[in-house]
């Protein structure tokens, strides 16, 4: 597999990505499924029950993703950006008064 960047060590190139898919996948596995169980149109519990089943999919292939895309800071950006965006929405979902979501 050709390296991305050809200046950086392989040592450093492991090591964030390495970096990237723990704390990246972790902050990604955590907002998604707060999204999810804010969204989906079924009982409170049985909602985050579901997206705290889904929070180790999201793990294993936000931190298997990390290690196949071509530079690191393609895994940082791809991994941070989602869990950006997710965290977003969940925080104005929470602030909305409560009947404008439904």
């Amino acid at each position: 597999m050709p390296r991305s960047i050809p200046h950086t060590p392989l040592l450093l190139d492991i090591a964030s990505r390495s970096v990237a898919a723990l704390l990246g996948g972790y902050v990604l596995s955590v907002t998604l499924p707060l999204l999810l169980s804010l969204l989906l149109p079924v009982d409170r519990a049985q909602a985050t029950l579901t997206a705290l089943l889904l929070s180790f999919i999201v793990y294993t292939t936000a931190f298997l993703w990390a290690f196949a895309v071509r530079s690191h800071w393609r895994a940082w950006a791809g991994l941070l950006f989602p869990a950006a965006a997710c965290g977003t929405m969940s925080a104005l979902i929470l602030t909305l008064p409560s009947g404008s979501l439904t």
